[in-house]
């Protein structure tokens, strides 16, 4: 679950440097799933619920005298006496919260993250296997743009006049990240009477959506642009 849902390490100056080794390194073997989410689990042995770096769900815990844990996305969900309540709280954004009932006790997220980080070598095989772009050598030669040939190139590889001025344009001027409206209303690939790129053939039907919006600027604690290339694939050692 640590590795699904990861906390906010990358913006954090404040983490464990053996826990961020741990997130680093996992960052690598999967996409992380940053939310909004609040997924509860168990194994059978512990049972738990880990939160999404943002916070953007709720959840709410209470710990009673006769050793009843209750936790659900809102409080009162069930009616129990406030004299018998001796502990409650909340899931903080990328925190979890675990039950071992063979142990029968709660385990902090402290010591859960402490107890995974420190299962291997993370910051070692990291400082051993992971390649950076300023470790990259300087490439033996620069190939040109040659203008004379740039529009039979466009054209060959399915550049329109849109791409050029929209997405194009920002990005060279500025910058910036194009920005465009996610819904489409252009013909599909298959019904159109223009010539398209193989690419418009293929097309993936999904919904999005934050509530609230996240501002990777204003909320760089909680957002990361970090992007890993490469196969995805266990340690060998």
């Amino acid at each position: 679950m640590a590795m699904l849902i990861p906390e906010a390490w990358s913006g954090n100056p404040d983490m464990d440097e053996e826990k961020r080794a741990f997130y680093e390194y996992h960052a690598s073997l999967m996409e992380p799933w940053d939310g909004p989410a609040a997924i509860a689990f168990t194994d059978g042995r512990v049972i738990g619920a880990t939160l999404d770096r943002n916070g953007l769900r709720p959840g709410r815990y209470i710990v009673t005298k006769d050793d009843l844990v209750v936790l659900a996305s809102e409080a009162g969900v069930i009616e129990v006496p406030a004299e018998d309540i001796c502990k409650k709280g909340r899931l903080r954004p990328g925190r979890m919260f675990l039950v071992d009932t063979v142990q029968q006790r709660i385990i902090s997220d402290t010591e859960i993250k402490k107890q995974l980080s420190g299962r291997q070598p993370y910051a070692e095989w990291l400082k051993e296997q992971q390649v950076t772009i300023d470790m990259l050598p300087e490439p033996p030669r620069v190939i040109a743009s040659n203008p004379e040939t740039l529009l039979r190139r466009q054209r060959a590889s399915g550049y329109s006049e849109e791409d050029l001025r929209i997405l194009l344009a920002p990005m060279g001027a500025k910058g910036e990240e194009p920005i465009g409206s996610m819904g489409t209303d252009v013909p599909l690939a298959c019904l159109s009477d223009r010539p398209q790129s193989l690419f418009n053939y293929f097309k993936q039907l999904f919904a999005q959506v934050t509530n609230p919006p996240i501002d990777p600027i204003r909320e760089e604690m909680v957002m990361s642009l970090i992007s890993y290339i490469g196969t995805e694939r266990k340690h060998s050692g």
